[in-house]
């Protein structure tokens, strides 16, 4: 396939000039590009293009058209949009909309990192901004016909914020519509493991409250800094999401107003009967409390916040665009004519039309990779970072032959991306500019500037699992890392395996030298005390008389019947267990669990009269107990607990009560339900709800 790709740029492609390549991943690569018009018009777009080899990929390619027919119907201020899709030399892509500004994980990020976290307000405001780009695309109909759309991929990762507050979700690259041609096979899963709903991770048939469900994943995470599901494995994350056992995010940030809890809880409810019954609801019940809590939106001002947490990269930025303009301006004093514009006798053809002539001179960028991050997504190099130094890229002679005529292709069918192509489309999006009004600098076309040498030094650092030189990655486990920088000074931080590091600030005059760095010593394993492995399993225990109260490693136990499940139970664990009942001996249990499915069963001996065989009847009896008794209330998976109109906060709780008799009141969402109790003077009683049965 003859396919005219170079690794120069400027670059013609069909009635676009391909600027800079951005990322290239493993289907296709990501470019900054211009179009242009009549009277200056001129255009900054992002173009997302089939690798070669993947264009001769029927399957592949039906996918791409899927992900362009399915985006191409969205225009909404809170969706990034998807402008043009075509073919060029045989060459598939997709032109999308240029967002100055970061996607959501990266400000999250950058956020925790300098200590500037979102704000609960900020973050509610980023939530009902997705929210609502994503609840339009849920219900968009044409001619008549719901579209039926639903993401499957929403993380932080697809949502972008712009340098000026706006946000957009973005990538429907995967995205499942009612007509779509390529059909996922049922149990088929695809998306982040870690912002799956249960159903999706089950590879159930979803409806939206699959994405709902991926929303309030990542609200969670916004208000408590924290990750919700993600394991050391993406087994262990989707065992995560299919238990969707979720605290309220107040617990882990006491100031989350408990009503946002109820609404993020709600959200994140394993049966998706019991979430809101849509988005849009989810975005109605949010702009309540937003409304009511933040008076002065002024005073939220999420363009302010993006201003300042990324002023340093903003400030590159426009420099980069600068030095982008320099070229481009460079290439027109050489005699070049831009796409869309026509040279005399070239007519309107596109095969005519073409960037620069023998004396056009172009900026060699190398091609950015893109790596992988945990989330199993792509992450992308900072916007424009391969044309930060005018002095690191040497200007050359390029004499580029005329693009072949741009075929159009007319029959896009309506289906599913993929989730590699995901990755890319995230990448193409975060690359963000705006074109300086500033007088551009000059650029000599034919004159190199003069490149800084580069010193090696070596960094020793036994039992290091990552050296960092700068805060970039120099090398993973490895006892010796070769660098290369330019003299003066740099920061080394060298990591165990454990994340705890040292750093150390070196001085770099010459070649050669070397640092020495001292890297923690990990943490020592605590050994199982036995041979049995601690694998996962359940251990359950019983009790007689039923109304006895259970304690496992000092952890209450709810108990329906005098039956209870031991929390976190592992084959090879120890569990010491405690029962004790009111007129009976208390019983400890101190064993190891031996096999999966194990059961505790312990029989509480009754206490002997005073008047026994051997004792002394003169002896005064003691006195009967005195004083208030404990009442233990645990649900499933959760309720609010309140007893004659007091409120008692998030089961599960131990109350201190006087004696006699109860209705306690657990609600859940929209789901209440009461339960009697007897808490006699000086004992423990116990009241277990299954909040999910109807």
């Amino acid at each position: 396939m003859a396919t005219g790709i170079t690794n120069t740029y400027p670059q013609n492609f069909g009635r676009y000039i391909l600027t800079s390549k951005i990322a290239m991943g493993g289907m296709a690569e990501i470019f900054r590009a211009k179009s242009f018009g009549a009277e200056g018009f001129e255009k900054v777009v992002v173009i997302k293009r089939i690798l070669p080899h993947f264009s001769e990929d029927e399957g592949f390619v039906t996918m791409f058209k899927d992900e362009a027919r399915v985006a191409g119907h969205l225009t909404h201020a809170n969706v990034v949009q998807v402008f043009d899709f075509d073919e060029i030399d045989q060459l598939f892509y997709i032109a999308m909309e240029y967002v100055e500004g970061r996607d959501l994980k990266r400000v999250l990020d950058v956020g925790a990192k300098y200590g500037k976290p979102l704000s609960i307000a900020q973050s509610i405001l980023v939530m009902i901004e997705t929210s609502k780009g994503l609840d339009y695309a849920h219900k968009r109909v044409i001619d008549g016909s719901p579209l039926n759309i639903i993401h499957r991929d929403v993380s932080p990762h697809n949502v972008m914020v712009s340098f000026s507050g706006e946000v957009k979700i973005m990538d429907f690259g995967i995205a499942k519509a009612a007509s779509r041609s390529t059909k996922t096979r049922v149990g088929t899963v695809k998306g982040k493991c870690a912002y799956m709903s249960p159903e999706q991770a089950r590879g159930k048939t979803l409806d939206p409250r699959s994405d709902l469900f991926a929303l309030g994943v990542c609200l969670w995470e916004m208000l408590t800094g924290k990750r919700l599901f993600v394991g050391e494995t993406d087994f262990e994350t989707l065992n995560n999401v299919l238990k969707a056992e979720v605290p309220p995010p107040s617990e882990l940030n006491p100031e989350v107003p408990k009503e946002l809890d109820a609404i993020v809880l709600r959200s994140l409810a394993r049966d998706c009967n019991d979430r809101q019954k849509d988005v849009g609801q989810f975005v109605n019940e949010l702009n309540r409390w937003y409304f009511g809590a933040v008076p002065d939106p002024d005073v939220v001002n999420l363009g302010g916040y993006m201003q300042d947490l990324f002023a340093d990269e903003i400030v590159q930025l426009r420099a980069d665009v600068a030095n982008e303009s320099a070229m481009m301006e460079a290439a027109r004093k050489g005699g070049a004519t831009l796409a869309g514009q026509r040279k005399p006798g070239t007519g309107s053809n596109p095969a005519a039309r073409q960037f620069g002539g023998d004396d056009e001179r172009t900026m060699a960028l190398p091609d950015a990779a893109m790596p992988a991050d945990g989330d199993r997504t792509m992450a992308l190099p900072d916007a424009m970072a391969y044309l930060r130094s005018k002095s690191q890229v040497a200007i050359e002679a390029a004499h580029l032959p005329p693009p072949p005529a741009a075929k159009s292709n007319t029959g896009l069918i309506v289906g599913i991306g993929v989730a590699a192509a995901v990755a890319i489309c995230i990448a193409a999006l975060v690359v963000l500019a705006k074109k300086d009004d500033s007088p551009a600098p000059a650029v000599a076309a034919a004159v190199a500037p003069a490149e800084k040498p580069k010193l090696k030094f070596f960094v020793k650092a036994p039992g290091a699992a990552e050296i960092m030189v700068d805060g970039k990655t120099e090398c993973m486990s490895k006892d010796t890392c070769e660098v290369a920088v330019e003299a003066g000074k740099h920061k080394v931080i060298a990591k165990n395996a454990d994340g705890q590091g040292v750093d150390q600030e070196v001085d770099v005059a010459k070649g050669g030298e070397s640092v020495e760095l001292k890297v923690p010593e990990l943490k020592k394993k605590v050994e199982q005390p036995t041979a049995v492995a601690a694998v996962a399993g359940n251990a359950f225990v019983k009790v007689t008389p039923e109304h006895a109260m259970v304690t496992v490693n000092g952890q209450p136990v709810a108990l329906v019947g005098g039956n209870g499940k031991i929390a976190n139970a592992k084959t090879g664990d120890t569990v010491k267990i405690e029962a004790k009942a009111e007129g009976h001996k208390t019983e400890v249990v101190d064993k190891m669990i031996t096999k999966d499915n194990e059961v505790f069963d312990i029989k509480l001996e009754k206490e002997k009269d005073a008047v026994a065989v051997g004792a002394n009847p003169d002896k005064p009896k003691d006195p009967p107990a005195a004083g208030p008794g404990k009442l233990t209330v645990s649900a499933k998976p959760w309720a609010k607990v309140s007893i004659k109109g007091k409120d008692y906060g998030l089961t599960p709780q131990t109350i201190s009560l006087p004696a006699g008799k109860y209705t306690v009141t657990l609600v859940k969402n929209s789901v209440t339900k009461t339960a009697g109790a007897s808490v006699k003077a000086g004992g423990s009683s116990s009241v277990s709800v299954d909040m999910t049965a109807e």
